[in-house]
């Protein structure tokens, strides 16, 4: 019976848990978290729970594609306690005249992979949204069947997944290896124990650098500081998809109100979750006035700071082993703001790669590590 370690649980570090043990039942499969599970990841507290397949990298086009309809399918099987709360009510991405081409450009990608999208005229935009400003885009990508999800019932239902499943889990702090030849052998705890293995994973999030540095792998992953927000407004419109634009907007419905915020990836890395009371009027509310005049004056309900694990060559996931390094240590982070997103299809392909060697159903070999020693980024084109 093999032994697989996965440092890290938040939604991925549990998907990846609860994967492994549906591919190998016979697994032994020990989660280690530092933090009481959850208390401090992205899922259990500025998750926004987008979920969309309008991306330019065939991978995180299957990988979203995978992982929705994973998502779909919890919901249709499990109890009304026990639902992740699956809203299918579309993506749109908007940009200005300038970016029309790398619209087109990633929906060609997104139709030859059987994305349902459409490319809208800012008329057409006007017409469906007419609280929104459409007289500086050039065009819009609806996806209808893309949508979110509850980040916090995802990240307890597969964690209670894992454990009827047979998952150990354990509150401890990873404080190093030990190694031998081209292997990791065992863990090192802050407890004192240590804990042989077959296979390590790396699932840390914006953590992940700091235990992938304790064997001397290099890891481009830095803690970004990320908010979200709900608020009211003072003229409500009909339900709106999840809204994006090239300046880093992102809103969306959220029962009678909505929820948002914008990202801005140069924001200063660090691990300190304090959340910017001054975030929603400063950089949040002028750009939600601008995209959506019509909704008149906005009210602040809640707030809510979190992490990105953002990963700083390109922007995508590494998921993979340190092949002829360190061969049965394996990465699964970088995520960039797509973890929830993605972490359904990340834990089927770690279970795949453990189980098998290889990846079954999903081909990931470009968000391998090999990239980063080659110092060859693999980006997106589209909005991120």
């Amino acid at each position: 019976m093999a032994t697989v370690v996965v440092i890290g649980g938040g939604a991925i570090g549990v998907s990846i848990a609860q994967f492994c043990m549906q591919t190998d039942p016979s697994l032994h499969v020990v989660v280690i978290d530092r933090d009481l599970f959850g208390d401090r990841s992205s899922s259990a507290n500025a998750g926004s729970g987008g979920s969309r397949r309008l991306f330019y990298c065939p991978e995180n086009i299957a990988m979203s594609d995978y992982s929705i309809k994973y998502v779909a399918s919890l919901d249709a099987s499990a109890s009304p306690l026990s639902k992740v709360d699956w809203c299918p009510r579309g993506y749109l991405f908007v940009v200005p005249p300038h970016g029309v081409g790398m619209l087109e450009s990633s929906l060609r990608t997104q139709h030859e992979m059987g994305v349902s999208a459409q490319l809208l005229t800012p008329s057409e935009i006007r017409e469906r949204f007419p609280l929104m400003r459409v007289d500086d885009l050039g065009a819009g990508v609806l996806s209808p069947e893309d949508g979110w999800f509850n980040a916090q019932k995802y990240w307890a239902v597969m964690t209670q997944k894992a454990r009827d499943a047979g998952v150990q889990f354990m509150q401890d702090a990873v404080v190093g290896f030990e190694e031998a030849e081209r292997s990791v052998r065992a863990v090192k705890l802050r407890s004192g124990a240590s804990l042989q293995a077959d296979f390590f994973v790396n699932a840390a999030g914006p953590w992940a650098q700091e235990i992938s540095r304790l064997i001397g792998m290099p890891l481009p992953v830095s803690p970004m500081p990320r908010f979200e927000h709900s608020f009211a407004t003072e003229f409500p419109q009909a339900q709106i998809p999840y809204v994006k634009d090239v300046q880093g907007l992102a809103i969306r419905s959220a029962g009678s109100g909505y929820s948002g915020g914008l990202v801005d990836t140069k924001m200063t890395r660090g691990y300190a979750q304090a959340l910017d009371v001054t975030w929603f009027d400063r950089i949040v509310r002028p750009a939600v006035q601008w995209r959506f005049p019509g909704m008149g004056k906005l009210e602040l309900t809640k707030s809510w700071a979190g992490l990105y694990e953002q990963c700083e060559l390109d922007g995508n996931p590494i998921i993979g082993p340190w092949t002829g390094k360190r061969d049965n240590f394996i990465v699964a982070a970088g995520f960039s703001g797509h973890g929830l997103m993605h972490a359904p299809a990340t834990g089927l392909a770690v279970a795949e790669w453990i189980v098998h060697g290889r990846y079954e159903t999903i081909d990931l070999a470009r968000f391998g590590h090999d990239r980063v020693e080659r110092n060859e980024p693999y980006r997106e084109r589209g909005i991120i």
